[in-house]
C-alpha cells in the first residue's frame, strides 16, 4: 500500500525557499526557468557575470533578457527542441557577443524537474559556466606548442617531446570538461 501525504502550502513554501537559498548560494550562474521558458528566479552569480539585476531578469522570457541579448540561436535549439525530448541536456558549448562583457564562451546544461505540487509544475534548471578563459588559455597553449613543435622538429630526434606535449593538452581539455559537468 503506498501512502500518500497531503502537501501543506506551508511545506510547498519551505520547498521553494530551500531551492531559491540553493540556487543563490552556488557560484556559477545557474537559471530556474517556468515551462514558458520565463526566468523564475537566479544565482547571485548569474546577476553578478551578466551585470543584470533581478527586477530585470526575474519573470521575463529567457530570450528578452538583456535587451534580447539571449535570443541565441543554439540556446533556442536546446531550450525547445533538444529538452523537452531528452529532459536533460550536458557540456553543450555555446558561443556569443555580450554587450558590456564582450565575447563568452559557455557550457550550458539543463534538466527538467517537476514541483511536487497537486499541479506538478515543470521547471528548467539551466547552469552556464562561462569557459571564455579556459578556452582562452588552452588556445594559446595550443599556439606555443605549435611553434615549439616546429622549432623542435628542427632538432632531430625530439619527436618523444612533442607527442608528450600534445599528451599534456589532450589532458588538459579533459579535465576543462570534466571540470564543466
Amino acid at each position: 500500500m503506498e501512502y500518500k501525504k497531503n502537501i501543506t502550502g506551508q511545506e510547498v513554501q519551505d520547498a521553494l525557499e530551500y531551492a531559491e537559498n540553493i540556487v543563490a548560494t552556488v557560484h556559477q550562474s545557474l537559471l530556474v526557468l517556468d515551462g514558458d521558458l520565463k526566468v523564475v528566479s537566479a544565482s547571485r552569480y548569474f546577476y553578478e557575470v551578466f551585470k543584470v539585476k533581478p527586477e530585470e531578469t526575474e519573470n521575463q522570457l529567457i530570450y528578452d533578457l538583456g535587451n534580447r541579448q539571449w535570443d541565441i540561436p543554439k540556446l533556442r535549439e536546446l531550450l525547445e527542441d533538444i529538452l523537452p525530448k531528452t529532459t536533460s541536456f550536458d557540456n553543450f558549448e555555446v558561443e556569443h557577443e555580450f554587450l558590456g562583457i564582450g565575447k563568452r564562451i559557455m557550457l550550458l546544461n539543463a534538466r527538467q524537474i517537476y514541483q511536487k505540487t497537486s499541479d506538478r509544475k515543470k521547471l528548467i534548471l539551466l547552469a552556464i559556466e562561462d569557459i571564455t578563459e579556459d578556452k582562452k588559455m588552452l588556445d594559446e597553449l595550443r599556439e606555443k606548442i605549435g611553434r615549439l613543435e616546429m622549432s623542435l622538429r628542427a632538432a632531430d630526434g625530439k619527436d618523444h617531446l612533442i607527442a608528450g606535449l600534445k599528451g599534456m593538452i589532450a589532458e588538459l581539455e579533459r579535465r576543462l570538461l570534466r571540470k564543466a559537468r
